[in-house]
């Protein structure tokens, strides 16, 4: 009786844990689907590809709806990231303010979602700071996310090249909010850097950040410094 009532409660089991992958696997399945011509879309712009702005509008704004779905998949949410910035970058702030702030509250949203799904993703983390600058200027904030995108990739050059571009666009009141990840990223670039990328780099400095990269030049030493003056091979 006892062995009988064993093997009725282990294919109880087994049929509960066959649902429940199955649903799980049917899930899945209709999140890869859902997201197909998302990530076709995003591999365009990625690539250079002409995409009209009414198609990458539409993507993004679906792109920004599966927010809801909870999707955490690199596959899913990497492209959309790329989607909702794209849509951000087309806006016209000064010919089309409401088409502006939506974009720009969307990419927010999304990027939310980005960070919670990957928070050691640290190019998410730089792409939120950046968009929340955009929308309003909260220099605690941003400055924590920063740091936490110099934190995950200190020694990253691609990454520390990129970051210098907000760095550079950054208020003062960021840049000081932000200073030990700051003074961080311009070491490591000036120390260890690509002569030649770094040259490119740093051919525009904002005056804001002026001071705070001659001070750091400075500190690096003459022999650390010397060899951005050599010719670069075109």
């Amino acid at each position: 009786m006892l062995r009988g009532q064993f093997v009725s409660v282990t294919r109880i089991v087994f049929v509960v844990v066959a649902v429940a992958f199955a649903m799980f696997a049917g899930r899945e399945l209709y999140a890869s689907i859902r997201t197909a011509s998302i990530s076709i879309v995003a591999e365009r712009i990625e690539r250079g590809d002409t995409v009209a702005n009414d198609v990458t509008a539409k993507y993004a704004a679906r792109t920004v709806a599966m927010v809801d779905g909870h999707y955490c998949r690199s596959d899913i949410v990497a492209p959309g990231v790329t989607l909702v910035l794209a849509q951000l970058d087309r806006q016209n702030i000064d010919v089309d303010y409401d088409a502006w702030a939506a974009a720009a509250s969307g990419a927010r949203h999304f990027l939310q979602h980005a960070v919670s799904c990957m928070p050691t993703n640290s190019n998410f983390w730089l792409r939120l700071a950046a968009v929340q600058s955009v929308i309003a200027e909260e220099p605690l904030s941003i400055a924590g996310m920063m740091k936490r995108s110099v934190a995950l990739a200190p020694h990253d050059e691609s990454m520390i090249l990129t970051r210098f571009y907000f760095w550079n666009d950054f208020t003062d009141a960021t840049l000081s909010a932000a200073k030990t990840a700051l003074n961080s990223d311009l070491t490591t670039m000036l120390k260890l850097g690509d002569r030649c990328r770094v040259n490119v780099t740093i051919k525009v400095i904002s005056p804001q950040l002026r001071p705070i990269f001659d001070r750091t030049w400075a500190g690096v030493g003459d022999r650390a410094t010397a060899r951005f003056r050599q010719r670069c091979s075109k």
